[in-house]
């Protein structure tokens, strides 16, 4: 296993040898493995445990049992409790969904303080399991590439293993690990797919499971395939000043993959998949006038193409996962550098934050009556309406404003005041620096 390890590392160009890493560890088999080849491989881990706290004791034992075995290793230890169920109360999300968000967001706090890699412990099983998922909730637009071999700075290097193999080398190596309970509860439908589904294909045709692991490589291949003919596809398409996105009717044909396009271009829009069926029908039906209708989007039928905005009288919202998981249309840039002289001159529209005092996710969202934030330099807090009257900005704009919003605070109206707090320091050298691009 560490032969096949080692070498789908160095064929996937997932870690340079000897470079640090950190390692997500839960102290299931799976995480604590991973582990133990990334060390026997050579490669320096610092260990990053995410206390969930929706199984009571269990959760707390669960913390403990790897910071023992860090300790006993002499491995660099960090955890991270997360209040998923106020998050879920929030947000309305599932908790599984939200405890991935919480989760994500504060691994994403930690590469970005280096090492840059954070090794997940995902192996092939579970892409099959997630390939089935995706076929039976509704894969969209990526759901071929099942779990992907890196995104950002997260990387799988178990990917190529079967959990079957994973076991075999911990009890081979006396690796000790944590049962989790919720794995066998079928309440949940990977559990369902794991535990019912997958050994009854098996026993229907011995091999099966063999073959959809080879299947899933192969997927994953073509999806590479078909994200760079829907790439060609709108390449150039940029949206307007007002955030509508004009599409011609003849880049959805370009490659012979319409419906591929639709999903790619309306994927943070929450269409359902039967919509982007009703979508492409009008469209090869010169409905003119047919607008499909989502949440706060629309999609309107032209004479030549789609125009894709926002419901008259409503406005969009984003989230920005992490400075890699940025929304395409996203009116705002976030990028890093020193400050420039045009940055000076036009301070409204550009800010420089601290990293260190940013937590992701990010919501970009219109101000609402009653909301409030504290402006730097004003020692207290005061509500967006009254700035916004005091800086005399007409009605119109104003409808337009827009807040970026953290963990429930303003931290910034955009295009006019930053919150205390926020700011990076003038000599900063890794500052972010966030340019308003909306009306």
């Amino acid at each position: 296993m560490l032969d096949s390890v080692r070498a789908f590392l160095h064929k996937n160009r997932l870690l340079a040898p000897g470079g640090p890493t950190w390692v997500a560890v839960s102290g299931g088999a799976d995480s604590m493995v991973l582990l133990h080849v990334l060390r026997e491989l050579g490669y320096p881990c610092h260990v990053a445990h995410v206390d969930h706290g929706l199984r009571g004791a269990e959760s707390d034992a669960d913390r403990a049992f790897v910071q023992d075995y860090c300790h006993a290793q002499r491995i660099p230890f960090v955890a991270h409790r997360v209040d998923v169920m106020s998050h879920t109360a929030l947000t309305g999300t599932s908790t599984q969904m939200a405890a991935r968000t919480l989760r994500y967001a504060w691994f994403n706090a930690l590469v970005r303080n280096g090492p840059d890699r954070m090794a997940l412990a995902h192996h092939a099983d579970d892409a099959v399991e997630t390939f089935f998922m995706g076929m039976m909730q509704g894969m969209g637009l990526h759901g071929w590439e099942t779990i992907p071999l890196r995104s950002g700075s997260f990387i799988r290097p178990l990917l190529g293993c079967r959990r079957e193999e994973i076991l075999d080398y911990a009890r081979a190596n006396h690796i000790p690990w944590r049962e989790d309970a919720s794995n066998a509860d079928t309440h949940y439908l990977r559990n369902r797919i794991r535990h019912e589904l997958l050994p009854q294909l098996e026993e229907w045709r011995p091999g099966t499971h063999h073959n959809l692991t080879r299947n899933v490589h192969l997927f994953r291949e073509l999806d590479q395939l078909a994200q760079e003919a829907v790439n060609a596809a709108i390449h150039g398409l940029v949206p307007g000043s007002d955030g509508t996105l004009r599409v011609p009717f003849d880049r959805l044909r370009l490659h012979g993959a319409p419906l591929l396009t639709l999903h790619h271009l309306l994927r943070a829009k929450d269409f359902h998949p039967d919509q982007l069926e009703s979508i492409l029908q009008a469209v090869d039906q010169k409905r003119t006038g047919a607008v499909f209708l989502r949440g706060g989007h629309q999609v309107a039928v032209d004479r030549t193409e789609l125009v894709i905005g926002s419901v008259p009288g409503q406005l969009p919202a984003w989230l920005i996962g992490s400075l890699t998981n940025v929304p395409r249309d996203l009116p705002m840039l976030i990028t890093t550098g020193a400050i420039a002289d045009s940055d000076v001159a036009n301070e409204a529209k550009v800010v420089r934050l601290d990293p260190d005092a940013l937590v992701f996710p990010l919501a970009l969202r219109p101000w609402r009556e009653g909301d409030r934030m504290r402006p730097a330099g004003l020692g207290g807090s005061k509500l967006i309406s009254d700035i916004l009257i005091d800086a005399k900005v007409p009605l119109d704009r104003k409808q337009r404003t827009y807040v970026l919003v953290q963990q429930d605070r303003i931290i910034w109206l955009c295009g006019h005041r930053l919150a205390e707090g926020i700011r990076s320091a003038p000599d900063s050298t890794n500052a972010l620096r966030f340019e308003w691009t909306g009306a």
